[in-house]
């Protein structure tokens, strides 16, 4: 019995040293994979820069001088838009101004003209 036993005993140890043979060569190639796939993959998520072609808003520096044409003001971070000489739009930030010829432009932009100052 004891010859079945040692026989038994190695074809047990056989089949788990494959068994973890298998496991780890499964482990090294999903990692190596996982790698080369990133390596890879890394020149793929390279975008070209985005493009606008839409008009810009106006936001002139504090040493340009603002044309005529522009009627209207608003805040970057407001949701109203404002007449240039109305006493409310002067007091925006210098640095979030932005500027529109009509109210049609300034409504498209998403701003609503201000009940306080109307021309």
């Amino acid at each position: 019995m004891s010859h079945r036993k040692e026989i038994l005993t190695k074809v047990i140890v056989s089949v788990n040293h494959k068994k973890t043979l298998l496991f780890v060569i499964f482990i090294l190639g999903l990692s190596g994979s996982f790698g080369f796939g990133i390596i890879i993959g890394a020149h793929l998520i390279d975008r070209p820069p985005m493009v606008i072609d839409k008009q810009l808003l106006i936001t002139p520096s504090s040493s340009t001088t603002l044309p005529d044409s522009y009627r209207f003001m608003a805040s970057r971070k407001g949701k109203y838009y404002y007449p240039i000489k109305c006493s409310l739009a002067q007091q925006l930030s210098p640095k979030n101004r932005i500027y529109f010829l009509t109210k049609e432009e300034a409504e498209a932009k998403g701003y609503q003209l201000n009940q306080k100052c109307q021309q």
